[in-house]
C-alpha cells in the first residue's frame, strides 16, 4: 500500500512531460486497489518472454540490420505480411532490448540500457530503428496529440475519453484491432498499446520511480488509471503507415 501511494504522489508531481494531474488521489488509491488481476498463462509478463528466440546471440546493430535487410525483401508484399513483419520487428526484435531502460524526462539515449530514455523519445528512437523514416527529436518535442496525429498520416487519431477507468478499457479495446499500436496520454506521457488476445497492455519508459521501460496490463497500470483522454494511432495495421515505413517514406511531423 506505502509503494502505491509513494508512486501515486510522484505520478502528482510530474508526467513524462512535466504535466501536472488533477485526478483526486484518493479515486487513484481507489482505482488501482480494486483492480484484481487474473494472471493466465497467456499473460506476458515481460519483453524478455517474447524475445525472438534467433537473436539470442544477436547484437543490437545486429538486429536493426537484419530488420533492414528484412524490408527491401517485402516492398511488393501484402498489406498482412507488412503488417506481420512490422509487429515482430518492433514487438520482437527491438523492444525487448529496452526493457529496464530508466526513464528520465530529458533522456534521448539512442543505445538500450545505456544512459535514459524519455517517453517521447522511446517511441521515437525504436520506431527510427526500425526503419520508420522520421526524425526522432521532433517526434518526441510534440505533445501527445500530436505524436498521434503525425502518426496517423492521413487518418485521425481515434480519441477515448469516457466516464471511468474500465470504460476507457472497454472502449480501447472495441476500437483497435490486435496489434501494436502509438498511444498519448492526454497532454503528458506516450507509449504503446498492444493488443494481444483481446488483452491490452502498455510498453512505455514509465516514469512512476523512474521504472523506465517495461509492458504491463493496461488493468494493472497506474500511469492508465490517472488519465482521462487518450489518442490512439494504429501502427501495424496502418495500411498507409506500413507503405511509408516499408518504402522508407518520410512521415511528415505535424506541429
Amino acid at each position: 500500500m506505502n509503494q502505491i501511494i509513494f508512486g501515486i504522489l510522484i505520478l502528482l508531481q510530474f508526467g513524462c512531460k512535466g504535466q501536472h494531474q488533477e485526478k483526486n488521489i484518493d479515486e487513484k488509491i481507489t482505482v488501482v486497489e480494486k483492480v484484481q488481476d487474473t494472471v493466465t498463462k497467456n499473460t506476458i509478463k515481460s519483453l524478455q518472454e517474447i524475445r525472438l528466440a534467433s537473436d539470442t546471440l544477436k547484437n543490437y546493430q545486429e538486429i536493426k540490420n537484419n530488420i533492414k535487410q528484412q524490408k527491401a525483401n517485402y516492398t511488393k508484399s501484402s498489406t498482412n505480411s507488412l503488417s506481420t513483419l512490422f509487429k515482430s520487428s518492433l514487438l520482437h526484435r527491438i523492444l525487448p532490448h529496452w526493457e529496464g531502460t530508466e526513464w528520465s524526462f530529458e533522456g534521448h539515449t539512442s543505445i538500450p540500457k545505456k544512459g535514459k530514455i524519455a517517453c517521447g523519445y522511446f517511441v521515437s528512437t525504436t520506431l527510427k530503428h526500425i526503419g520508420v523514416n522520421l526524425n526522432r527529436y521532433k517526434l518526441a518535442q510534440q505533445s501527445p496529440f500530436l505524436e498521434a496525429k503525425s502518426l496517423a498520416l492521413d487518418s485521425d487519431p481515434i480519441e477515448i475519453s469516457e466516464n471511468s477507468v474500465n470504460e476507457n478499457i472497454t472502449k480501447i479495446r472495441k476500437n483497435l484491432k490486435e496489434g501494436i499500436h502509438f498511444i498519448g496520454f492526454d497532454s503528458s506521457h506516450v507509449g504503446y498499446i498492444l493488443k494481444e488476445n483481446e488483452q491490452l497492455y502498455l510498453i512505455h519508459s514509465n516514469y512512476i520511480d523512474s521504472k523506465g521501460v517495461e509492458i504491463e496490463k493496461i488493468e494493472n497500470s497506474i500511469v492508465f488509471a490517472s488519465y482521462d483522454k487518450f489518442y490512439l494511432s494504429e501502427l501495424s495495421t496502418n495500411e498507409n503507415f506500413l507503405k511509408h515505413w516499408i518504402q522508407g517514406i518520410e512521415v511528415k511531423i505535424v506541429k
